[in-house]
Order: C-alpha cells, then sequence, then structure tokens
C-alpha cells in the first residue's frame, strides 16, 4: 500500500505541474466536475461473472497543447459491482452474489478537436487504484463458487488493487457543458493477486486466475 500511495502522490504532482505550465503559457484551462453512469465487465472464463452499472464522478481539467491537441487530465472515483454465481453449501441450487468494488482513477489523456471546441476525442492512459472485491451480503461468505467444489466466496475478494487501463472517448457540446462517452480497456490482469494466496490448497481448481476488466462509462462535464 505504501508504494500504491507513493504512486499517487507521484502522479497527482505531475498533473500539479502540467496545470501550471498551461496556464502560464497563455493556453485555456478549462477546470470541471464530471458525472459518470459506469458499466464494468469482466472477461474470465474462472468464475460466472456479469457487471452492473456504478458511476465515475470526480475532477477534469481540459487545456489546449498545440493548435487542435489538448490535454485532459483529473481523477474519477469509482463505485460498481460485479456479480458472480454460488451456492450455499450443502445445496445444489445456484444464487447471485454481489460483489462491490470501489476506487480512484487517475487519468492523463491526449486530446483532437474534431469540430472546434465542440467535439473532440480523448485517448490514453488511466490508473484504478481499487479495493478488494467486497461481498455485500455476509451471509454468502461460505458459499461455493460456481464452476469449484471448495472455493468460496470470500477467498475471491483480494483481487489486484492497482489496474492500468488504455481510454478512448468522445466529448462534445460547449466550453462550460460537454457529454462524454467513453470506453476503458483493462491492460492487466484483474485476478493476478489471487495467484498469490495459495488457493489450490483450498481447491485444487483454484489456479492460473485470469480476466480482463473494461468499462463503458457515459455522462456529463460541467466546467467552472
Amino acid at each position: 500500500m505504501r508504494h500504491v500511495l507513493s504512486l499517487l502522490f507521484i502522479f497527482s504532482s505531475s498533473l500539479v505541474v502540467f496545470s501550471q505550465s498551461y496556464r502560464n503559457s497563455g493556453n485555456y484551462n478549462r477546470i470541471g466536475v464530471q458525472a459518470k453512469y459506469a458499466l464494468i465487465d469482466v472477461e474470465t472464463s474462472d468464475f460466472e461473472i456479469e457487471g452492473e452499472g456504478g458511476f465515475l464522478g470526480g475532477f477534469t481539467t481540459r487545456g489546449r497543447l498545440y493548435n487542435n491537441f489538448g490535454i485532459v487530465y483529473g481523477i474519477d472515483f469509482l463505485s460498481s459491482k460485479v456479480m458472480i454465481k454460488g451456492r450455499p453449501l450443502g445445496q445444489v441450487t445456484e444464487e447471485q452474489m454481489e460483489y462491490n468494488i470501489i476506487g480512484a482513477q487517475l487519468n492523463l489523456l491526449l486530446s483532437y478537436n474534431l469540430i472546434g471546441q465542440h467535439l473532440a476525442i480523448d485517448f490514453g492512459p488511466a490508473l484504478l487504484v481499487n479495493s478488494k472485491m467486497e461481498l455485500k451480503n455476509n451471509g454468502q461468505e461460505t458459499n461455493i463458487v460456481s464452476g469449484y467444489t471448495s472455493l468460496t466466496a470470500e477467498d475471491i475478494e483480494d483481487i489486484s488493487r492497482v489496474n492500468p487501463f488504455g481510454v478512448i472517448a468522445i466529448t462534445g457540446g460547449f466550453e462550460s457543458v460537454r457529454f462524454t462517452v467513453q470506453y476503458q480497456y483493462g491492460f492487466t490482469n484483474f485476478f493476478n493477486s489471487l495467484n498469490d494466496q495459495d488457493l489450490n490448497n483450498v481447491d485444487l481448481n483454484a489456479v492460473n486466475f485470469d480476466g480482463t476488466a473494461s468499462f463503458i462509462a457515459a455522462g456529463i462535464v460541467l466546467y467552472l
């Protein structure tokens, strides 16, 4: 966790440097707040998993770099959830188990104006620092995860905490308000931390967990 905090500090400090440099160069620098509905999807063959709706919301800055090129950077706070199938101990009927994920995402995107200040395409990296995948219903902790014989719902909570994403977005509107639609794709194994927990001692099939997370998000940005 100490390394994660150091990484966040370095990234945040870089944003401040960018902001000050653009402001001093005379280029415009619009600070805004944004709220987006986000749908998470996790592609994996290890669990029967479905993404559910959540939100991304936070602060953003849009500045001009050169001609039609600009830069977008900021921080969003994430709240999302996934549903994984499992069955109560001693039963055969499966049920949905809800897991909550919260976190903060830093982004640094390059922007290209397609139509003046009214339509732009944004693309670049984002870094998500997230919580564990927390089971909502404590009564399901001993549920057996679908596809396994003894792996329980609480055994799979500790997912990877730092996940980089690639982002591409379309943003359109006016200087004071814009609407945005974006797609994010994860570059790393979302379940890699599970491979370090010797879960094969719990269930022989609990090995080589692999999953790729992605987001589709849409929302509004209000510039101050």
